[in-house]
């Protein structure tokens, strides 16, 4: 049973939508971590970059207001550490950053955040309680001013940028209502209504991002993928061949082809009609997909005719071998609307550098042997496998 909230009754959105994000499915999880992280290798020295400006400006105020350096001169060391943290991050984002693991960058760089944040408000509210300064309303509103920047450079982190807010603007905005004068109480309330608004903001600014990464994954998919089997379409499987053949040129791996056509299919559409034999060709895609192992790759290219991509597949023996293992596929027969179907098919088989170079020559190696079986009778009775027909 679904435990989720609810978030749309009787046709209605409820307010708990409105601060809801899409959810994340496996197949665009990679596409996601991969946008956060470069964002946040983009945005992560302009945090540094605020905190840099903030404990500068606040050295300054306590200089000015002629404060005991000892309350403030550790914020000269945190300002050089935050140098030496931007220059690495610099230096990050303009190398190549794919190998990167985006989970502990996020893990680490969440806990650096969130961690600096909850020290500075600890003492904001210090500041606060023990009015260490005449104008002490600074301290929480520059504290505010870079919680709010260190959130919005860190959007693409929903619960990390919500955790800055929270933690950096709520302590001292009660602080200053519990305990300060009319004018800071006003300026407390004022102070919680811009983490509200903030925390909207980013949530709105991170959905739109997750739903724009989801659209783009559905057009691709349909691009890519064939309607009726859901299997990869002849357009994404010509994409994972020129693939495989840069993959051969660059490093020598081998792979092969097996192109795969159903025999007598046309009788069943003649016979039993198109309704009946769409459902056999998505019956069939998917025998053959419960069929396929490791990186295999099975794609329609169109009407009643397969193509298998099967990397580090050296040699005839192996691609036979696995050959046999989706023509196995076609053991049983097929209960469709009352009909009972045994199809047949006959195959052909390619293998890089043995039967051809490039994608090209490999399809017609492979579309060769497809016909030379079909010729010699071995797509039906012979192989072990019944012709397609209608048994009782």
């Amino acid at each position: 049973m679904d435990s989720t909230p609810r978030t749309v009754k009787n046709g209605r959105t409820t307010w708990q939508s409105a601060w809801r994000s899409p959810e994340i499915t496996e197949d665009i999880r990679a596409s996601v971590e991969k946008m956060q992280l470069r964002r946040v290798l983009t945005h992560v020295p302009m945090i540094y970059l605020v905190a840099i400006f903030n404990l500068v400006a606040v050295m300054v105020l306590s200089a000015h207001e002629g404060v005991e350096p000892a309350y403030y001169a550790w914020m000269g060391v945190f300002a050089l550490a935050c140098c030496a943290r931007m220059t690495m991050w610099m230096r990050l984002g303009r190398a190549s950053h794919s190998h990167r693991p985006s989970a502990k960058t996020f893990r680490s760089l969440s806990f650096l955040a969130i961690g600096i944040i909850a020290f500075l408000s600890i003492w904001s509210v210090l500041v606060i309680s023990t009015d260490m300064f005449d104008n002490q309303i600074f301290i929480p509103m520059s504290l505010v001013f870079g919680s709010t920047c260190i959130a919005h450079c860190l959007a693409c982190l929903k619960k990390t940028a919500v955790t800055v807010l929270l933690v950096g603007v709520v302590p001292s905005a009660l602080a200053m209502i519990v305990l300060g004068d009319f004018d800071e109480m006003i300026m407390g309330w004022s102070m919680l209504t811009i983490a509200l608004l903030m925390i909207r903001f980013i949530i709105d600014s991170y959905n739109q991002i997750i739903s724009g990464l989801i659209m783009r994954h559905v057009i691709w998919k349909q691009a890519h993928s064939d309607p009726l089997t859901g299997l990869a379409n002849r357009r994404a499987m010509m994409n994972h061949l020129h693939l495989a053949e840069q993959g051969f040129a660059s490093d020598g791996r081998i792979f092969a082809v097996a192109l795969l056509d159903l025999n007598f299919f046309k009788q069943v559409n003649d016979s039993l009609g198109h309704d009946i034999g769409d459902l056999l060709l998505v019956e069939i895609a998917s025998r053959l997909n419960q069929n396929s192992n490791g990186d295999e790759i099975v794609g329609r290219l169109g009407g009643d005719e397969f193509l298998i991509f099967m990397p580090g597949v050296t040699g005839h023996e192996l691609a036979m071998a696995r050959a046999t293992a989706y023509l196995s596929a076609f053991a049983s027969p097929a209960k469709i609307n009352g009909h009972v179907l045994r199809p047949s098919a006959s195959l052909g088989i390619a293998v890089q550098s043995v039967d051809g170079n490039g994608t090209e020559q490999l399809l017609k190696a492979a579309d060769r042997a497809l016909y030379a079986m079909k010729r010699a009778g071995k797509g039906g009775r012979e192989s072990g496998i019944s012709s397609l027909r209608k048994i009782a």
